[in-house]
């Protein structure tokens, strides 16, 4: 069954441009269009069935529709729809609130239906529009975020194996540097920190990972970019760039009166391939975020934190993924490049250098700095 043709069609090619997760019904009650943000809040693929044609009675029995509304949620859509379809005289908009089963987890939506009716008042059909109960604050809060970057968090909602390159980072001395600031301007440096690594890492098709502190973490995954040396390209490009994203937060905060410059936060980086990763979202009461699990993760926390006085330390795994095209855009070489054992970096065998060589020691590193 194609799209609604005359004036059910023209409803839906608004609502098509809207983005938003919704449903048509025709004057029957068979459903006759789904939103592809709805499709992908049920999870539909390509070979899915989602009913169309059918009366909605009994699309809500199938599996598709039944996994994503609660069986509450479905009795109380027929209980509403069904009645106004054959009342002219029924108000022509209606809210509800749904609960939804979304990654797991059940959720309160609001839905407004929208009653449609020909001139003479017969009945064209409606509209189920759905959307977060949450206050406009909140939602003000989430659009301040990347939405390319939610999106591609949003396709982490079933954890799986994704190969992809990880980089850690953090401020070098960043203790000392505590100390000497006053708290206030401490606590703009690394919020503006954070905020231009998460920005550099959106701008080439990176995902944000934790945050501690001084601390910042990212992914930049195969399935994002298409291939090995796209994901390594775009992590790499990253980390070549981000030294001079740091130093604009800190001239635009020396600016304002703050004695701090740009060699007090140079930022320490490690670079590494994981090809056995294990990716997927955590999502609490508190928080929305995406993790890695996996050997190469710690491997690469080892190098960054043997990385010291702002260098910026890539694995030999990292550089080699990397095709001619993408390593001649990045201005490198990797025939020229040469590599150091980690364990000929530690940190004259403090902990992180007696975990890195447990841990890491073996990888080869190159310093891009």
């Amino acid at each position: 069954m194609g799209e609604p043709e005359g004036q059910l069609g023209e409803v839906v090619s608004a609502l098509a441009l809207g983005r938003t997760a919704a449903q048509v019904v025709d004057a029957e009650g068979r459903l006759a269009w789904v939103s592809d943000q709805m499709q992908l809040l049920a999870g539909v693929d390509q070979d899915t069935d989602l009913g169309l044609g059918r009366h909605l009675d009994e699309v809500l029995e199938r599996e598709l529709w039944h996994d994503l509304l609660t069986p509450e949620a479905a009795e109380t859509l027929r209980s509403e729809l069904h009645p106004r379809l054959r009342d002219p005289a029924s108000t022509p908009l209606w809210v509800l609130s749904l609960d939804l089963r979304v990654g797991g987890r059940q959720r309160s939506v609001g839905m407004l239906g929208v009653t449609l009716r020909h001139q003479d008042g017969s009945p064209l059909g409606a509209v189920l529009i759905y959307a977060p109960l949450l206050p406009a604050r909140v939602i003000a809060l989430v659009t301040e975020g990347d939405e390319a970057m939610f999106e591609r968090m949003a396709d982490l909602s079933e954890p799986a194996q994704r190969p992809a390159a990880v980089v850690f980072a953090d401020i070098d001395g960043s203790g000392p540097l505590s100390r000497r600031l006053p708290t206030p301007v401490y606590f703009e440096l690394i919020r503006g920190v954070t905020t231009a690594f998460d920005e550099l890492v959106a701008r080439h098709g990176g995902i944000a990972g934790k945050h501690a502190g001084d601390g910042a973490s990212a992914y930049f995954l195969r399935d994002s970019h298409g291939s090995d040396a796209a994901a390594a390209a775009a992590a790499l490009r990253a980390v070549q760039e981000l030294p001079g994203v740091v130093a604009d937060v800190v001239a635009d905060l020396a600016e304002s009166g703050a004695e701090v410059r740009a060699e007090d936060c140079r930022m320490n980086v490690g670079a590494h391939w994981g090809a056995d990763l294990f990716i997927g979202q955590i999502v609490t009461g508190g928080r929305l975020e995406v993790t890695a699990l996996g050997d190469e993760v710690n491997e690469c926390a080892r190098v960054e934190q043997v990385a010291t006085g702002g260098q910026r330390l890539v694995t030999k795994n990292l550089v080699e993924r990397l095709d001619e095209d993408a390593a001649a855009a990045l201005g490198l070489r990797p025939r020229g490049m040469t590599y150091r054992m980690l364990a000929e970096l530690t940190r004259d065998g403090g902990a992180a250098g007696g975990k890195a060589e447990r841990d890491a020691g073996s990888l080869a590193v190159h310093d891009l700095g």
